[in-house]
């Protein structure tokens, strides 16, 4: 198999003359727009939406920077949002590759979340985060907004964001003071375990049920599937010498049992690189909760305390621990500056980094959290960044399947690898109940099938809690799904850790939540990472590769664990991956390794394509099968003014040996999926840049995993 780079224009420069302008607050037709500049605004530092008719180059943008103009981001279709002076502004409408300039205006400012401001909301006094475009100019800006009012309360300000708490009525004025970007509400964020209890029945006259049967407690009772990597098939990776050796993993969470690398749970002993507290006014990475231990434990548990039998899926590699526990808050608490947090992990040589926590609201909403993970990956191509999807999914209208549109930020981050839960498979420990007959399934899963299903009885079921896409772009998330009910993993020994789902012993407890399959999912990656060094020959392989490989080899868990009955009798996934219930299925660890052993298999982790170029990967097979390709790529952040989060847009083109063309391209989404039945013969996969306006040095990196399995 070989990758052919050929460049080619794909169709002519004027296609790109976009006539709209695409913003969170309305579209802006600009098919016959134009912009007066008063006089008395002229030398005034301002900032602009410009929008052009031809492809946006690097050249492009090299010239306006040559005019003292300053790009911030990419708004679609086709435009730039920039800093100008009015005078530069005025100048630029008159070019002839320039379709409009637009001021941007205060109302461009506020995320749609927040709502309308109104007469009767005007007084309400809540929270708000302010982002501006320029670190360095913030404290000016804060000073600023200061100024509008004495009610405006400045909570605290950091890198390029400003909390503050006041009333609705002043959203505009701030919005209007020069070097805002975004205001959006703030918003709480949190461990995502679920929190499920089980009602207390009064007597009836019904037969009573058999009591669950109590976990032994004594390691006698254990059959293999309590930590969910039998469910996973990890087995096969240790076998082949993979357990994550050699791999560093960061850790955003409550902490890591006792905070002390010396005197910590023996399944951790030797386990941790570095440890920091990062929470607000955090001084230990200790776990006074008990999240974080239970979460390290399904990476890289050591399995010590249970003689091996209790262990996580990369039980050889290492962690950056970071605490993101908060003593005043008595919660888990995010970084003012949640990039620098990412950074110090990587450069303690973390190059995956697993995030158990999120916020339950503004559901789909791509805002600033979520572009923060973007921009850090964007700039570090090799750092994959894992988040749990979040654990509100309901059926509030009772139709008997899960509601969609359910993620929370930043999961709805487009290059992080966003993990939904499924179901383990376990009967005795945590929980054992039907959803129906926990204290919040009357209001959350009222009906059937969901109602009388056991949460931990099919593997081909999706946790009933488990949140749902798409985006509020119509985006594809969750990206994958692992275990999520009833995960026994590790117990922090601090004396104020709860028990979540249930003791099984004093070291160790049960839990559940999309917070337990992001780190088991952090473990494959970890496995894959390795295998690919290791047996695969790539030093440094890319987070585009990685999630790639892991989206490629997911099972499809189609029609999950109702079966074929349609939508109106509760089938759980009604297409076959991608999806927004399970993304790309569930994470199969065999499957990694397979494909690393199986020569009908295609890799390539390419410096990218710019617009109008094409890259050809061929692979010659010698028999039929069927092939199934995947295409990620790391994405330049998108605005969190935008309606869409998209910037760079690649399309996948696979043309089959007897000439047949598979291809995909929907302008929403960083990954593409094709997959079908091929004859023998060369098969050529084509990368298509169709629009890269920021792009690095002009080009867009991807990565292509391609395979294909006999008849």
């Amino acid at each position: 198999m070989k990758l052919a780079y050929i460049v080619s224009m794909l169709f002519s420069l004027s296609a790109f003359a976009g006539t709209e302008i695409k913003l969170n607050s309305g579209t802006i037709n600009t098919k016959n727009r134009e912009v007066l500049v008063q006089q008395n605004e002229l030398n005034q530092k301002t900032e602009w939406l410009i929008q052009f008719k031809s492809p946006i180059t690097e050249k492009l943008k090299q010239d306006l920077s040559r005019q003292g103009i300053v790009v911030f981001s990419y708004i679609p279709e086709d435009a730039l949002l920039v800093r100008a002076s009015a005078e530069s502004a005025l100048k630029l409408q008159g070019q002839v590759d320039v379709q409009a300039v637009v001021a941007f205006e205060p109302y461009m400012k506020l995320s749609p979340t927040l709502g309308r401001v109104s007469a009767a909301t005007s007084a309400a006094r809540e929270t708000f985060i302010v982002s501006v475009f320029d670190q360095s100019e913030r404290s000016i800006i804060e000073n600023t907004i200061r100024k509008i009012s004495k009610d405006i309360l400045v909570q605290s300000s950091a890198a390029r964001n400003i909390v503050v708490t006041t009333e609705r009525r002043h959203l505009l004025a701030m919005a209007a003071v020069d070097g805002v970007e975004h205001i959006q509400a703030f918003v709480q964020v949190q461990p995502l375990h679920v929190i499920l209890e089980e009602t207390q029945e009064p007597p009836t006259q019904q037969p009573p049920q058999q009591e669950p049967k109590a976990p032994a407690g004594d390691y006698t009772d254990l059959n293999g599937y309590e930590t969910g990597t039998k469910v996973m098939n990890f087995d096969v990776a240790w076998a082949a010498g993979l357990t994550g050796l050699g791999q560093i993993v960061g850790m955003g969470d409550t902490g890591l049992d006792s905070g002390n690398a010396g005197a910590i749970h023996t399944d951790f002993m030797g386990a941790v690189k570095s440890g920091y507290a990062v929470g607000m006014f955090g001084r230990s990475w200790a776990d006074p909760m008990g999240h974080g231990t239970h979460v390290a434990g399904s990476v890289l548990g050591r399995g010590t305390a249970s003689g091996g039998k209790l262990k996580g899926g990369a039980y050889e590699a290492t962690m950056v621990v970071q605490g993101m526990w908060s003593p005043i808050l008595n919660n888990l608490s995010v970084p003012s500056n949640l990039a620098n947090m990412f950074t110090q992990a990587y450069n303690d040589g973390a190059r995956l980094h697993t995030n158990s926590w999120g916020a339950a609201a503004n559901f789909g909403a791509y805002e600033k959290m979520a572009a923060t993970v973007d921009e850090v990956m964007f700039a570090k191509e090799d750092y994959l960044i894992l988040f749990a999807a979040g654990n509100s999914g309901v059926d509030k209208n009772r139709d008997g399947r899960i509601d969609p549109n359910s993620i929370g930020t930043p999961g709805t981050a487009k290059n992080a690898l966003t993990v939904g839960a499924s179901e383990n498979l376990l009967d005795v420990g945590g929980i054992q109940v039907p959803a129906g007959k926990l204290k919040s399934g009357p209001e959350n899963w009222p009906v059937d099938p969901i109602a009388s299903g056991k949460i931990s009885d099919n593997v081909d079921g999706i946790a009933m809690f488990s949140s749902r896409g798409p985006t509020n772009d119509g985006r594809i998330k969750p990206d994958i799904v692992a275990p999520g009910t009833n995960i026994l993993s590790v117990r922090s020994q601090e004396k104020t850790a709860v028990d979540m789902w249930g003791k099984y012993n004093d070291d160790y407890v049960y839990a559940g939540g999309t917070s337990m399959a992001c780190p088991l999912t952090a473990a494959s990656a970890a496995i894959t990472r390795q295998m690919l060094i290791e047996k695969l020959g790539y030093t440094n392989p890319s987070a585009a590769l990685l999630k790639a490989y892991l989206l490629h080899t997911a099972t499809d868990m189609y029609p999950g664990q109702y079966g074929e009955v349609g939508a109106s009798r509760g089938q759980e996934i009604l297409t076959k991956r991608p999806n927004n219930d399970q993304g790309y299925g569930r994470v199969n660890v065999a499957q990694i390794v397979s494909l690393g052993q199986n020569g009908a298999r295609l890799l390539a982790d390419s410096r990218g394509v710019a617009t109008g170029e094409t890259e050809t990967a061929t692979m010659t097979i010698s028999e039929a099968g069927h092939l199934v390709v995947n295409l990620v790529w790391t994405d330049a952040p998108g605005s969190a003014n935008a309606s869409k989060a998209l910037v760079n847009d690649l399309d996948l083109e696979v043309v089959l040996p007897n000439g047949t063309v598979l291809a995909v391209n929907d302008q929403l989404n960083n990954h593409a999926f094709v997959q079908g039945e091929t004859p023998a013969g060369e098969i050529q996969i084509r990368v298509k840049g169709i629009n890269v306006p920021m792009g690095k040095s002009g080009k867009q990196p991807f990565a292509l995993v391609a395979s294909v399995q006999p008849r």
